[in-house]
């Protein structure tokens, strides 16, 4: 198996300001470096499973199969479970609330955060407080 890192310079700054023009151009700049032949795309910072439409679309090749994407998400959820010494819970209904902290502080979900669907989720099942 071969395996080829490709930098993605600005990405994630672009998706933390939901910037979307900064956003197409570091996926394109990635996609450009991407080998054709690419079966397999690992996002290397949850950030970017914000945009893996995009960047699926970007680095998927006419007559290629379609792309595997691997995300982090899950993984840093889990991680940060272990930390506290709690387990995931599964098959359970979900419900809870959102407290969002800004520097150690309360305060509302950022406005870029709108811009992406998981953002917009967020808000509308349980308003930031």
């Amino acid at each position: 198996m071969r395996v080829t890192e490709v930098p993605c310079h600005g990405l994630a700054e672009a998706v933390e300001h939901a910037d979307g023009a900064a956003v197409d151009a570091a996926v394109a700049a990635a996609a450009a470096l991407t080998p054709d032949d690419v079966t397999t795309v690992v996002l290397g910072c949850t950030h970017y499973e914000l945009v893996a439409e995009r960047i699926r679309n970007a680095v998927q090749r006419p007559g290629r199969p379609p792309l595997v994407l691997h995300g982090s998400a899950g993984a840093v959820a889990a991680q940060a479970l272990r930390r506290l010494g709690a387990q995931p819970v599964t098959g359970v209904q979900t419900s809870g609330t959102l407290t969002v902290l800004l520097s150690g502080r309360e305060g509302g979900l950022p406005a870029p955060a709108l811009a992406y669907s998981e953002g917009r989720l967020l808000q509308a099942v349980s308003p930031a407080r």
